[in-house]
């Protein structure tokens, strides 16, 4: 087990063979190029030690080689308590001798959180003498429940339960439907989350916390066009809020370093946030082509987090000490970026990119930036939007407030349809030379942005449909975190079959074994952007003062039950559903509120008491 409490992997073996356990542990780390990246030995004490350091030999910078032969120091000390026989210490081994149990303390620290790591393994090890295996657990255990069992997820069960992972996987590529495995992927999601994402440790990376190379795929590191911001679609909704800390504490440095490449890189006021960073959150760009690396909207895309967990909250505390210091930073970036629009008086972004795409100019040629992409546009009015109703709320009056306001009137709309009714990805319609691209940048302002819905603008919604339609016929959505975004917008599109086809397909392409999601290789997001879209499937509280109820039921889940999901207002839903219908929903509301309550074309305004819960049957 990984305990959380104890800061330590704990792992027991026993036998009840007459000549015990016999074996060497050892501890090791790959080899960077050939080199050794630890010494090991043992110490008087017993303890079996791995000392060394982060390197990288084949490190580039600027795009030239760039070797790091110097990182992060660390020190992982492994202690076993024993029952019968002997441990015998080796030079850089423990030997177990006719062992009939041994408990093996694995504890690590580094120098990026403990000046004196040395001494914190030592700590760590001592708080955990004469402490059982069992005690550990339960421990454990219950620190692991107080979250997990937040919520639970209740699909129609198929008799293949019992089958291993890998056959259920196969059996899903065969063509048949599994819905407890989706249920139990859904978890996964929180539990991955759970694992990788403690108050005082960084934020879930691209990898989480399972990369197992010395040159990571990606550096291992943090991309703000959208894989941290997947990371984390599944917090509030899934009833994990204070796992946002991380992404909180880590986005709140990126402003303060953000400020000085704001006014010496671009002249502006505020904080720029790049699209690429790493644990030290530097914000200088970091790419040596535009259509991967300049993204200006990295920092208004995370200043949504900061929103939509005050949404869910209500806390204004929470809005005034976090969530307005980085916004008003980013809200005034954004204030000195936007430029006048020569060809028609609007306030645009520029130069402007949509993440990782291009389009065919006049001149024919493939080419990144324009003058005001969707993403951009839409992102700027986002951030506006939020900072102007911030400002409301905490009655906050300035004189960049009053540009905003009317910025905010002149900023060209950043959901434009084109000559086919889709939504337009540039400034101009262009030809593509990647029409399935795996991004779906351009509809930002509907998932996850909240501005386009069925209910607000019926004629820009369907406009939504057309654009994923046209990325899919192109062969779009090659990638497992580019079918969770299609999961989670197929639920915005009310369309649950649609929804439950990318489940299938995600299953099918995009899932290994042990249930990690493939690019490939292996990259978090997929697993955390699955269990916010099965979420979003069930619960939808992106319209203001709307609860949407069973929004995007496929047909593949006749019953089931999903408890303890969370819905913007400070609610906790349970939904309970048989024969395709729902059957009754308890909602607990933590304030006094009136909410219109959605279930198919069903619309019930409530007002409800704080702490009283809610019954509503359809």
């Amino acid at each position: 087990i990984v305990s959380h409490p104890h800061r330590a992997i704990v792992i027991e073996l026993a036998t009840e063979s007459v000549g015990g356990l016999n074996g060497k542990v050892r501890l090791s780390r790959p080899m960077d190029e050939g080199y050794s990246t630890v010494q090991v030995e043992t110490t008087a004490e017993g303890l079996l030690v791995m000392k060394g350091q982060v390197t990288q030999r084949s490190a580039r910078f600027d795009s030239k080689p760039a070797p790091i032969l110097q990182g992060v120091a660390f020190e992982t000390s492994l202690k076993i308590d024993h029952d019968g026989g002997e441990v015998i210490r080796g030079e850089d081994f423990l030997a177990l001798k006719e062992v009939k149990r041994a408990t093996l303390f694995l504890v690590s620290n580094s120098s990026f959180y403990h000046n004196d790591y040395q001494s914190q393994n030592a700590k760590d090890l001592s708080a955990l003498v004469g402490l059982g295996f069992d005690e550990i657990l339960d421990v454990h255990v219950e620190d692991h429940r107080s979250f997990y069992d937040r919520v639970e997820l209740q699909l129609p069960t198929t008799g293949l339960e019992a089958l291993p992972t890998d056959e259920r996987i196969a059996n899903v590529k065969a063509g048949k439907v599994d819905p407890g495995l989706e249920a139990l992927l859904f978890q996964y999601g929180r539990y991955l989350l759970i694992s990788s994402s403690r108050p005082g440790t960084n934020p879930a990376n691209l990898q989480g916390l399972w990369n197992e190379h010395i040159v990571a795929p990606w550096n291992a590191d943090y991309h703000l066009n959208i894989n941290l911001q997947m990371n984390y679609w599944l917090t509030n909704v899934t009833n994990l809020a204070e796992l946002n800390g991380p992404l909180f504490d880590y986005v709140d440095r990126l402003v303060e370093n953000g400020q000085v490449t704001a006014s010496k890189n671009f002249g502006c006021r505020g904080t720029f946030i790049p699209h690429a960073t790493d644990l030290w959150a530097p914000t200088w760009l970091r790419a040596p082509r535009a259509y991967w690396g300049c993204s200006v909207g990295a920092g208004g895309w995370l200043m949504q987090h900061y929103w939509d967990h005050f949404e869910y909250a209500g806390d204004t505390v929470f809005l005034q000490e976090r969530v307005f210091p980085a916004l008003e930073e980013v809200a005034a970036f954004y204030s000195d970026w936007v430029i006048t629009d020569p060809r028609d008086g609007s306030l645009i972004s520029a130069p402007s990119t949509s993440p990782e795409n291009r389009y065919i100019n006049a001149g024919g040629d493939t080419v990144a930036t324009c003058l005001g992409s969707a993403m951009d546009q839409q992102i700027i009015a986002e951030v506006f939007d939020n900072y102007i109703k911030a400002c409301s709320l905490l009655n906050r009056e300035s004189s960049l407030l009053h540009s905003i306001v009317k910025q905010r009137k002149q900023l060209r709309p950043g959901v434009v349809l084109d000559s086919k009714g889709r939504i337009l990805e540039w400034d101009r319609e262009y030809d593509e030379p990647e029409p399935g691209h795996r991004h779906m940048s351009h509809l930002y302002a509907f998932h996850p942005g909240n501005s386009i819905s069925r209910k607000k603008d019926p004629r820009t919604f369907e406009a939504v449909r057309k654009t994923l339609d046209h990325r899919l016929a192109n062969g779009g959505a090659g990638t497992g975190w580019s079918r969770a975004w299609l999961i989670n917008s197929s639920a915005r599109l009310l369309d649950g079959d649609r929804a439950h086809e990318h489940i299938q397909l995600l299953l099918q392409k995009s899932i290994y074994d042990n249930l990690f999601d493939a690019h490939p290789p292996f990259q978090i997001d997929g697993n955390f952007g699955y269990t916010a879209g099965v979420a979003e499937m069930l619960v939808q509280s992106h319209e203001e003062n709307t609860i949407r109820l069973l929004p995007a039921l496929p047909s593949a889940w006749a019953s089931g039950h999903i408890k303890g999901l969370k819905a913007r207002g400070g609610f906790t839903i349970d939904i309970y559903w048989a024969d395709h219908s729902l059957e009754r929903a308890v909602i607990r509301p933590s304030t006094d509120s009136k909410i219109d309550l959605i279930y198919k074309e069903q619309s019930v305004p409530l007002s409800l008491e704080r702490d009283r819960a809610f019954i509503f049957y359809p």
